[in-house]
């Protein structure tokens, strides 16, 4: 029992949790790119023609999640900015002012995924706007797939150095 409370404890950047949390969370924004898994992309392209049926199979899941995200953005797209504006600012304002470690940690995770979010929303209006089909659509696909995997990487990487931040913050607090 005392491991499993070790393993949850809110010094996050040294629990393994945290570090599970952040490959599942970066390896699905990836794979996933706009809720469509990158290997029925990948299928498609291989397709020799438009016709067939990986390429017809993709194209309608990532029309039916451009519908989806237009949809809800335009129904609940105020009130989504304003709950993760929120969120964001309270997690900012208890990482940098309250001093919070398990802030700073959960911002290292939150804010990429923002971002990743209105990098998807913006996809999925531009793709409505420009009734995007065939192989474009799925260069579009990919491209933000891209865009995913790079704001994951700052984020991970906005990780490692909170973490060595707090690590030697930790040990000059200590040895002094």
């Amino acid at each position: 029992m005392d491991l499993l409370f070790e393993l949850m404890d809110r010094d996050s950047f040294w629990t393994l949790w945290f570090w599970i949390m952040h490959v599942v969370a970066w390896s699905m924004a990836s794979h996933f790119t706009m809720g469509v898994p990158f290997d029925m992309v990948s299928e498609a392209q291989r397709e020799k023609t438009e016709d067939g049926p990986w390429h017809r199979a993709t194209e309608a899941l990532i029309q039916a999640q451009v519908f989806r995200f237009t949809t809800y953005t335009a129904r609940f797209g105020a009130i989504m900015v304003g709950v993760s504006a929120f969120l964001n600012s309270v997690l900012l304002t208890l990482a940098t002012l309250g001093d919070l470690e398990f802030a700073r940690a959960m911002l290292t995770l939150f804010l990429p995924l923002t971002v990743i979010y209105v990098v998807t929303v913006r996809g999925a209006l531009a793709i409505r706007r420009a009734d995007l089909r065939g192989d474009a659509l799925l260069l579009k696909v990919k491209r933000m797939r891209l865009v995913n995997q790079l704001i994951g990487l700052l984020g991970v990487s906005m990780a490692v150095i909170l973490a060595i931040f707090e690590a030697y913050r930790n040990i000059t607090i200590w040895a002094f």
